[in-house]
């Protein structure tokens, strides 16, 4: 898997809106435990508009290998295509 954060692309502080739309350009599943998140995927899920992946994690509730095992699971099962649009919780 090819993981990119968003202090590693030196995006802190960006609009997270913007962060999804990237999300989707570059063909990644966006990892959260950000809410904020979740309210734009069903603002965009009720217009009709695309968006990347959301696997939104809990932290205080997930281990990270448990989130890592099911980040791989939605990977293996679901095309990119199909997990758009979508949000995966763990």
């Amino acid at each position: 898997m090819d993981v990119v954060s968003v202090a590693q692309l030196g995006r802190q502080g960006t609009d997270d809106a913007i962060l999804l739309d990237q999300a989707l350009t570059e063909r990644r599943v966006l990892l959260t435990c950000d809410t904020d998140f979740l309210r734009i995927a069903n603002e965009r899920w009720v217009s009709g508009i695309t968006f990347a992946p959301i696997v939104f994690w809990p932290q205080q509730q997930r281990s990270l290998k448990h989130v890592v095992s099911q980040v791989i699971h939605v990977a293996t099962i679901h095309t990119f295509e199909e997990a758009c649009s979508r949000d995966f919780y763990l």
